[in-house]
């Protein structure tokens, strides 16, 4: 009978210990590097990518993109610390637009509630204070591993998301997330089952992007059809090409100010704060 009880619990244990690290394992990122070319149409216009680090509470991502166009340039060097959640902790981005010095720090303040943000851009200093909240991605345009984060979103589906745009003195919003066919591709020739969701962010000149992405979260193209841009994995080459999604719905007419709107806090409550 003992032996019969000792058995049972540790049965029961391994499956516990399944559990956690299938749970864990939905939100871990692989430790690595991913590299990207940028599209404007057919045309390669630039270039991403990031690298994924552990650290001792979660993960640290940076990230680095380029755009040369004839009349615009625009580059950046990006480093997010993220709890073990996927929670954004604190960002700090620096970039150049035409030749301008651009810089974006958020940092979470110790009850882990709000950022507090400082941004550095046409040589005026911004500070403001923005609502952290769960399910939320740092949105730097063309950044791989904000569509990386954005795609960890989507796998988890949660009621309410949100984008925090790195741009005027920080533009928090909410976005929305459907779901859309899976697809194929081919990666280095072969073929690849994939998943299309197309997050709309809702701000008051709203877009879209369009991510399609592998069963573990793996991002190999991001489309923007309203910028019409594409950050593509280096050797994937997409095969079935879902029909446009339909336009964003504009934002309800109480989220158009020039003031940066303030949302409550989703369901589930704000991220635990966490040493780093």
């Amino acid at each position: 009978m003992r032996v019969s009880a000792a058995c049972s619990t540790l049965a029961l244990l391994a499956v516990l210990s399944l559990s956690a690290v299938r749970s864990f394992g939905q939100l871990a990122l692989d430790v690595g590097s991913a590299h990207y070319t940028i599209y404007q149409q057919d045309k390669a216009v630039g270039e991403g990518d990031y690298t994924i680090q552990p650290t001792s509470n979660g993960f640290t991502i940076t990230s680095h993109a380029k755009l040369n166009l004839t009349k615009f340039s625009y580059s950046f060097t990006n480093t997010q610390v993220l709890d073990s959640g996927l929670n954004l902790v604190r960002d700090e981005l620096n970039g150049s637009v035409n030749g301008s010095p651009v810089t974006f720090n958020a940092a979470s303040d110790t009850s882990g509630r709000q950022f507090q943000v400082s941004i550095s851009a046409n040589g005026k200093q911004t500070q403001n204070t923005v609502d952290r909240h769960q399910h939320l991605v740092l949105l730097p345009d063309l950044d791989p591993a904000a569509y990386l984060l954005l795609a960890r979103v989507a796998m988890a589906n949660p009621p309410t998301s949100w984008i925090l745009i790195p741009k005027e003195d920080g533009i928090l919003v909410p976005s929305t997330i459907t779901p859309g066919t899976a697809v194929h591709g081919r990666l280095n020739g072969s073929q690849v089952d994939l998943q299309h969701t197309t997050i709309a962010v809702n701000s008051e000149n709203s877009i879209n992007v369009d991510l399609f992405y592998t069963a573990d979260g793996q991002v190999l193209e991001a489309d923007l059809p309203q910028q019409n841009f594409s950050v593509v994995h280096d050797g994937f080459k997409l095969i079935d090409h879902p029909k446009p999604p339909a336009q964003a719905a504009p934002a309800p007419s109480s989220q158009k100010s020039k003031s940066v709107p303030q949302y409550p806090a989703p369901q589930g409550g704000y991220p635990q704060p966490q040493q780093q």
